[in-house]
């Protein structure tokens, strides 16, 4: 072979090593991108776990009132107190708040410039429970409106329980995140979805848990105005005025915990919006992370909104 062949043959090697390199290299845009997007996934997706304790919180307090009420003609027992949602129901939810969270927070590690098996037990274990997830009576009736595709569910679920799984390395990152644009929107729109929206002032059109939250407090509120026409020629007048007074304090509780639960639906959303932004800017290798501005901004508003809460109880 001739000189020339041979040097031609080294600059093609040369450049196939350039390219080689290349792909196996993330921006330093995304190395900047992709933590913004976990600091930001994990302050929404904690606030909407803590949406759920706030409404169990104030379910607890109007059951309470219930008991009351009812306490001389139904007395008590323990079967009267019941949550909101039942353990299997909610912990259906937390698992996919949890999934979204690990997810968000393993691209970090993914992107990282250090060589780690990036993919440890617990994270195979989230994934396995993932996929057995969708066989569970629990997400039947997460999914069970007929506005919701179940098998599209199931497949969205299942897709990032496989995502979790699989090992999978820095070059790969941009096709990661790709694949699971479709996976992340429809498993936020099915907590969105199963959030719903409240009845109109007829008490009318409202679904999803913000219309059963709203529809206790309802039924608390027209107990306490029974039971105040019950016995308001037995009552005195300060024991009056202070079941009253108990009727504005439901009204302002039930449009608190509604409140939460809508403000958990715009976390959810703007969710969607950063990671869509983030495969934008993974694809073009561009600094976006002012983008994850407005989802950081959003959680921690309602973040400050959930202690409000918590100090006015």
């Amino acid at each position: 072979m001739c000189r020339s062949s041979y040097r031609r043959y080294g600059i093609l090697a040369w450049v196939l090593a350039l390219l080689l390199a290349a792909a196996g290299c993330i921006s330093p845009a995304v190395h900047k991108n992709v933590p913004a997007f976990a600091n930001a996934v994990t302050l929404a997706t904690e606030n909407t776990k803590s949406a759920f304790d706030a409404v169990e919180q104030t379910y607890e307090n109007v059951q309470a009132g219930r008991i009351v009420i009812n306490y001389d003609t139904q007395g008590f027992h323990p079967k009267m107190v019941n949550r909101f949602l039942n353990p299997e129901d909610l912990q259906v939810r937390l698992t996919l708040l949890d999934a979204l969270q690990r997810y968000a927070s393993t691209l970090a590690d993914v992107s990282g410039d250090e060589n780690l098996d990036l993919f440890d037990d617990k994270t195979r274990a989230l994934g396995s429970s993932l996929q057995s997830l969708t066989a569970k009576p629990a997400f039947g009736k997460l999914i069970s409106s007929p506005a919701r595709d179940a098998n599209v569910a199931a497949t969205a679920v299942n897709a990032l329980g496989r995502w979790f799984i699989e090992r999978k390395r820095q070059k790969h990152l941009p096709q990661l995140i790709d694949e699971m644009q479709g996976p992340v929107k429809r498993i936020a729109e099915i907590l969105e979805a199963d959030i719903g929206s409240a009845p109109d002032e007829r008490g009318q059109g409202g679904n999803g848990l913000r219309d059963q939250l709203w529809n206790e407090y309802t039924q608390a509120l027209l107990q306490q105005v029974a039971f105040i026409d019950h016995n308001k020629d037995h009552l005195d007048p300060a024991s009056k005025a202070a079941e009253i007074s108990k009727l504005p304090a439901l009204v302002r509780q039930r449009s608190l915990a509604d409140q939460t639960l809508k403000q958990t639906q715009a976390t959810l959303s703007e969710l969607v919006d950063a990671h869509a932004a983030l495969l934008r800017a993974t694809k073009a290798k561009t600094d976006v992370s002012t983008e994850f501005s407005v989802l950081l901004s959003e959680a921690q508003r309602i973040k400050s909104f959930y202690n409000s809460l918590q100090k006015k109880d």
